[in-house]
């Protein structure tokens, strides 16, 4: 079904022949457009599905990790009126940060809750470690929450900043 999983390997791999270990919280997508390399290996682009926690890893002679896994369901906003305050918000501080910081635009379209958070968290300059967290976290309130935080930041730098910047400096490179 063109569906696949991606976990973030575990730091800490000690020599070529050690087997990783991942995180127990991934990420299922489809991959919506491949391409083969020279080399054998393949490009992939994924559109995430939905989250999911290992519940073993299983042995296989695909060249490739398996694992029999769980869907993880996200914790909803408590109500309409706070997950249409939670994205009007999200929206309008990525839009007021974009330009200013060269962030690549949104999708087109209403997004459903979960993959708005990943496509602002995608677009924030998270380090991996700090998108594994945004992954874990269950509460989409909570989700929204830390990527606003992490906007408002960025926009708070941006006005301190901008008195002392000259005109013809760009923005994006503070």
């Amino acid at each position: 079904d063109r569906t696949i999983g991606m976990a973030m390997l575990k730091p800490g791999r000690e020599a070529a022949s050690d087997v990783p270990g991942v995180h127990s919280v991934g990420g299922a997508g489809e991959i919506v457009e491949s391409e083969k390399l020279p080399d054998g290996r393949y490009n992939i682009l994924l559109e995430g599905r939905f989250r999911y926690r290992i519940l073993r890893e299983e042995t296989s002679p695909a060249p490739y990790r398996t694992a029999r896994v769980e869907e993880i369901p996200p914790v909803a906003f408590g109500s309409a009126d706070e997950q249409s305050r939670a994205f009007d918000l999200a929206l309008g501080l990525f839009e007021k940060i974009r330009g200013r910081l060269d962030l690549a635009p949104m999708p087109e379209g209403l997004l459903p809750p979960e993959r708005l958070a990943s496509e602002i968290a995608l677009r924030l300059r998270h380090t991996p470690e700090e998108l594994q967290g945004l992954l874990e976290t269950d509460s989409l309130s909570a989700r929204y929450e830390a990527i606003l935080g992490r906007m408002a930041e960025w926009d708070r730098r941006i006005e301190f900043l901008a008195p002392f910047r000259p005109v013809e400096l760009d923005a994006r490179r503070n």
